[in-house]
């Protein structure tokens, strides 16, 4: 049986873990797999036995999480029946069913959120010394990875990240897709285009086009509306970002517990 392989990055806790033990509730456990790597070790109520013992310090926009996420990445990669691997944080929550989730994947598809390829210059001045300026992009950090792209990913040695991707801002939103790239494997990528609630994890930036607009830089939820939730609940995105622990009352309603449950 094929597994999804969820990967958080997470700086202590999970905000809102009482939610993914619902999302997880009664879910085969033939069909997933979940691995932390945590910055500060504070106990978790419900996922301390899913926490990694090799995490490594990281550092904001730094090489350090690509070194992160590789970790994750390998670990992940021992379970054979591992074909997903989705990257999370500690901030985001599910806006469908595990089982949706895991029926709308495409095996042979990776996802990510591409924003365009000017935001990449000058921060990404250094990498063309090494690579071709048509393969150099940048995407959402929290992208979903098939198996054969994962396994790309960890055929570079670490020493090979940082010596090409340390002297740039924010490498893990460059690496993963340039790399996918540089292999012309453009057309196993299904990518959305800098949107918000339509990418496969949802944030809301300042200036992107969504129908409860953020009105400065990224918004950090403390509070969202019903209509909202169910605004992410009726798009495409499967997840959503920087939802912060005062936000478990307003997701405390039956309507998206149901959907949780798969009910």
């Amino acid at each position: 049986m094929t597994k999804i392989a969820f990967l958080f990055l997470i700086y202590d806790i999970l905000n809102l873990e009482e939610l993914w033990r619902v999302f997880f509730l009664n879910i085969d456990k033939n069909k997933y797999t979940i691995y932390i790597h945590f910055k500060n070790n504070v106990s978790l109520k419900y996922f301390e036995q899913y926490k990694l013992k090799n995490c490594i310090e990281t550092q904001y926009a730094d090489i350090s999480l690509v070194c992160a996420q590789n970790i994750l990445l390998e670990e992940a990669l021992k379970d054979k029946n591992n074909e997903h691997f989705i990257f999370l944080s500690n901030s985001c929550v599910p806006f469908k069913s595990f089982e949706f989730i895991y029926n709308k994947l495409s095996i042979d598809k990776s996802y990510f959120n591409v924003m365009p390829q000017e935001q990449c210059f000058p921060r990404c001045d250094y990498l063309l010394n090494n690579i071709e300026k048509k393969y150099i992009q940048k995407a959402s950090q929290w992208c979903i990875l098939n198996k054969k792209h994962s396994k790309i990913m960890m055929s570079y040695p670490n020493s090979e990240y940082i010596k090409l991707y340390k002297n740039i801002y924010a490498p893990d939103e460059i690496c993963y897709i340039t790399n996918i790239l540089i292999k012309n494997l453009q057309e196993e990528i299904i990518s959305t285009p800098n949107l918000a609630n339509n990418a496969t994890t949802f944030t809301n930036w300042e200036g992107m086009d969504y129908a409860f607009p953020s009105k400065r830089g990224l918004k950090n939820y403390t509070f969202i509306s019903e209509e909202e939730i169910h605004h992410l609940i009726n798009s495409d995105c499967l997840f959503g970002r920087k939802f912060y622990r005062d936000c478990l009352v307003y997701f405390c309603k039956e309507f998206y517990l149901k959907l949780l449950k798969n009910e």
